[in-house]
Protein backbone atom coordinates (compact mmCIF):
# COMPACT_ATOMS: atom_id res chain seq x y z
CA UNK A 1 0.00 0.00 0.00
CA UNK A 2 2.97 2.75 1.03
CA UNK A 3 4.32 1.83 -2.60
CA UNK A 4 0.94 2.83 -4.12
CA UNK A 5 0.29 5.55 -2.15
CA UNK A 6 3.91 6.69 -2.86
CA UNK A 7 3.47 6.25 -6.48
CA UNK A 8 0.16 8.61 -6.67
CA UNK A 9 1.92 10.83 -4.63
CA UNK A 10 4.57 11.25 -7.50
CA UNK A 11 2.05 11.07 -10.04
CA UNK A 12 0.14 14.43 -8.41
CA UNK A 13 3.76 16.09 -8.16
CA UNK A 14 4.07 15.72 -11.58
CA UNK A 15 1.15 16.80 -12.84
CA UNK A 16 1.01 19.90 -10.47
CA UNK A 17 4.10 21.40 -11.76
CA UNK A 18 2.76 20.43 -14.97
CA UNK A 19 -0.38 22.32 -14.21
CA UNK A 20 1.42 25.79 -12.51
CA UNK A 21 3.85 25.86 -15.73
CA UNK A 22 1.01 25.93 -18.05
CA UNK A 23 -0.93 28.71 -15.95
CA UNK A 24 2.83 30.30 -15.69
CA UNK A 25 2.64 30.42 -19.59
CA UNK A 26 -0.74 31.42 -20.35
CA UNK A 27 -0.19 34.23 -17.57
CA UNK A 28 2.55 35.48 -19.38
CA UNK A 29 0.87 35.17 -22.82
CA UNK A 30 -2.27 37.02 -21.75
CA UNK A 31 0.07 40.24 -20.50
CA UNK A 32 1.92 39.96 -23.81
CA UNK A 33 2.67 43.37 -25.93
CA UNK A 34 1.98 46.29 -24.21
CA UNK A 35 1.92 47.23 -20.60
CA UNK A 36 3.10 43.31 -19.89
CA UNK A 37 4.22 42.47 -16.42
CA UNK A 38 8.00 41.90 -15.77
CA UNK A 39 7.24 39.31 -13.23
CA UNK A 40 5.65 36.75 -15.99
CA UNK A 41 8.48 37.83 -18.88
CA UNK A 42 10.40 34.91 -18.17
CA UNK A 43 6.99 32.66 -18.97
CA UNK A 44 6.40 35.01 -21.82
CA UNK A 45 9.30 34.63 -23.28
CA UNK A 46 10.12 31.09 -22.78
CA UNK A 47 6.63 29.50 -23.64
CA UNK A 48 8.04 27.23 -26.39
CA UNK A 49 11.03 25.60 -23.79
CA UNK A 50 7.77 25.22 -21.19
CA UNK A 51 5.30 23.46 -23.30
CA UNK A 52 8.06 20.96 -23.80
CA UNK A 53 8.77 20.58 -20.65
CA UNK A 54 4.86 20.11 -19.55
CA UNK A 55 4.36 17.39 -22.17
CA UNK A 56 7.99 15.57 -20.86
CA UNK A 57 6.51 16.18 -16.93
CA UNK A 58 2.76 14.40 -18.27
CA UNK A 59 4.52 11.90 -20.36
CA UNK A 60 6.45 10.82 -16.60
CA UNK A 61 3.23 11.23 -14.76
CA UNK A 62 1.69 8.52 -17.58
CA UNK A 63 4.55 6.50 -16.74
CA UNK A 64 3.81 6.54 -13.59
CA UNK A 65 0.46 6.21 -13.30
CA UNK A 66 -0.61 3.96 -15.63
CA UNK A 67 1.44 1.13 -15.08
CA UNK A 68 -1.27 -2.20 -15.71
CA UNK A 69 -3.12 0.61 -18.88
CA UNK A 70 -2.28 -1.03 -22.21
CA UNK A 71 -2.03 2.90 -23.48
CA UNK A 72 0.90 3.41 -21.19
CA UNK A 73 4.01 3.55 -23.61
CA UNK A 74 2.08 4.72 -26.42
CA UNK A 75 0.50 7.59 -24.68
CA UNK A 76 3.87 8.52 -22.98
CA UNK A 77 5.76 7.80 -26.53
CA UNK A 78 3.99 10.51 -28.26
CA UNK A 79 4.29 12.84 -25.46
CA UNK A 80 7.67 12.76 -25.52
CA UNK A 81 8.14 12.38 -29.34
CA UNK A 82 6.09 15.87 -28.80
CA UNK A 83 7.64 17.18 -25.52
CA UNK A 84 11.45 16.52 -26.05
CA UNK A 85 11.93 18.44 -29.59
CA UNK A 86 10.10 21.15 -28.39
CA UNK A 87 12.07 21.77 -25.43
CA UNK A 88 15.59 21.27 -27.87
CA UNK A 89 14.38 23.74 -30.46
CA UNK A 90 13.61 26.45 -27.70
CA UNK A 91 17.23 25.90 -25.66
CA UNK A 92 18.94 26.22 -29.00
CA UNK A 93 17.07 29.53 -30.15
CA UNK A 94 17.93 30.69 -27.04
CA UNK A 95 21.49 29.96 -27.48
CA UNK A 96 21.53 31.33 -30.66
CA UNK A 97 19.36 34.49 -29.85
CA UNK A 98 21.27 37.58 -29.30
CA UNK A 99 22.49 39.16 -25.91
CA UNK A 100 20.92 42.32 -24.73
CA UNK A 101 21.77 44.76 -22.03
CA UNK A 102 20.82 47.62 -20.25
CA UNK A 103 22.56 50.81 -21.04
CA UNK A 104 20.75 53.46 -19.39
CA UNK A 105 18.29 53.57 -16.50
CA UNK A 106 16.75 56.92 -15.39
CA UNK A 107 14.18 57.26 -12.95
CA UNK A 108 11.37 60.04 -13.81
CA UNK A 109 11.59 63.12 -11.38
CA UNK A 110 9.34 63.33 -8.71
CA UNK A 111 8.31 59.59 -9.48
CA UNK A 112 9.78 56.70 -7.41
CA UNK A 113 7.56 54.58 -9.17
CA UNK A 114 8.23 55.02 -12.95
CA UNK A 115 12.07 54.75 -14.87
CA UNK A 116 13.37 54.74 -18.15
CA UNK A 117 15.33 51.86 -19.42
CA UNK A 118 17.21 51.56 -22.64
CA UNK A 119 18.18 47.89 -24.14
CA UNK A 120 21.03 47.63 -26.64
CA UNK A 121 19.97 44.21 -28.47
CA UNK A 122 23.67 42.71 -30.39
CA UNK A 123 21.97 40.50 -32.65
CA UNK A 124 22.32 40.38 -36.29
CA UNK A 125 20.56 43.87 -36.26
CA UNK A 126 21.70 45.82 -33.26
CA UNK A 127 18.79 48.12 -32.34
CA UNK A 128 18.29 50.05 -29.17
CA UNK A 129 15.27 50.19 -27.67
CA UNK A 130 13.67 52.44 -24.71
CA UNK A 131 11.05 51.59 -22.48
CA UNK A 132 8.73 52.94 -19.54
CA UNK A 133 8.88 50.22 -16.08
CA UNK A 134 5.99 51.64 -13.66
CA UNK A 135 4.56 49.69 -10.49
CA UNK A 136 0.91 48.64 -10.48
CA UNK A 137 -0.86 46.86 -8.54
CA UNK A 138 -0.03 43.58 -9.43
CA UNK A 139 4.01 44.63 -9.80
CA UNK A 140 5.86 46.15 -12.12
CA UNK A 141 5.13 46.51 -16.26
CA UNK A 142 7.08 47.57 -19.31
CA UNK A 143 5.42 50.14 -21.99
CA UNK A 144 7.67 50.50 -25.55
CA UNK A 145 8.43 53.81 -26.30
CA UNK A 146 10.46 53.42 -29.05
CA UNK A 147 12.85 50.93 -30.97
CA UNK A 148 15.82 52.25 -33.78
CA UNK A 149 18.34 50.20 -35.85
CA UNK A 150 21.65 50.44 -35.62
CA UNK A 151 24.57 51.32 -32.38
CA UNK A 152 24.52 54.13 -30.73
CA UNK A 153 26.49 56.28 -33.59
CA UNK A 154 23.57 56.15 -35.86
CA UNK A 155 20.62 54.62 -33.84
CA UNK A 156 19.26 55.70 -30.37
CA UNK A 157 21.98 57.95 -28.58
CA UNK A 158 20.62 59.12 -25.68
CA UNK A 159 17.19 59.37 -23.81
CA UNK A 160 15.60 61.69 -20.52
CA UNK A 161 12.85 62.97 -18.83
CA UNK A 162 11.70 66.26 -20.01
CA UNK A 163 8.82 66.26 -17.59
CA UNK A 164 7.50 63.49 -14.96
CA UNK A 165 5.35 62.87 -18.14
CA UNK A 166 7.15 63.66 -21.22
CA UNK A 167 10.21 61.91 -22.69
CA UNK A 168 12.97 62.70 -24.90
CA UNK A 169 14.82 60.23 -27.65
CA UNK A 170 17.61 61.95 -29.30
CA UNK A 171 19.30 59.82 -32.80
CA UNK A 172 23.02 59.89 -33.25
CA UNK A 173 24.68 60.46 -36.89
CA UNK A 174 24.23 63.15 -39.03
CA UNK A 175 20.37 64.27 -38.48
CA UNK A 176 20.48 64.40 -34.12
CA UNK A 177 16.84 64.73 -34.69
CA UNK A 178 15.10 64.29 -31.17
CA UNK A 179 11.77 63.08 -30.38
CA UNK A 180 9.44 63.65 -27.23
CA UNK A 181 6.33 61.33 -26.47
CA UNK A 182 4.09 62.06 -23.70
CA UNK A 183 3.51 58.75 -20.77
CA UNK A 184 0.12 58.53 -19.76
CA UNK A 185 -0.84 58.28 -15.83
CA UNK A 186 -0.90 54.61 -16.33
CA UNK A 187 2.41 53.93 -17.85
CA UNK A 188 1.38 54.07 -21.45
CA UNK A 189 3.31 56.14 -24.00
CA UNK A 190 1.09 58.30 -26.50
CA UNK A 191 2.71 56.66 -29.45
CA UNK A 192 5.62 54.08 -30.19
CA UNK A 193 8.25 55.28 -32.29
CA UNK A 194 9.58 52.54 -34.36
CA UNK A 195 13.11 52.67 -36.79
CA UNK A 196 12.64 56.78 -36.07
CA UNK A 197 9.41 56.82 -38.01
CA UNK A 198 5.98 57.18 -36.83
CA UNK A 199 4.93 53.91 -37.90
CA UNK A 200 1.56 53.40 -35.68
CA UNK A 201 0.93 56.43 -33.77
CA UNK A 202 -1.72 56.52 -30.98
CA UNK A 203 -1.49 52.81 -31.08
CA UNK A 204 -1.83 51.60 -27.60
CA UNK A 205 -3.44 48.13 -27.72
CA UNK A 206 -0.22 46.34 -28.85
CA UNK A 207 3.92 46.86 -29.79
CA UNK A 208 4.29 48.45 -33.22
CA UNK A 209 5.28 46.46 -35.72
CA UNK A 210 7.06 47.15 -38.79
CA UNK A 211 6.05 47.74 -42.30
Amino acid sequence: MSFIRERRRSVFLLLTLAFLLGTAALAGAATGGQGGLMLLSWPREQAVLLAGVILILLAAAVLRGLVKSPLRTALATLLLLLGVPLAWIAGTFDLLDGDEREVKTQAAPGRGDRRLVMVQYNDFDPARCLYVHQDGLLGERRWKVGCFMGEEEDGLRDAMWTSPDRVRMTLGGMSQESYEVTIFPSGQPERVLLYGSLICPGDLRGECQSS
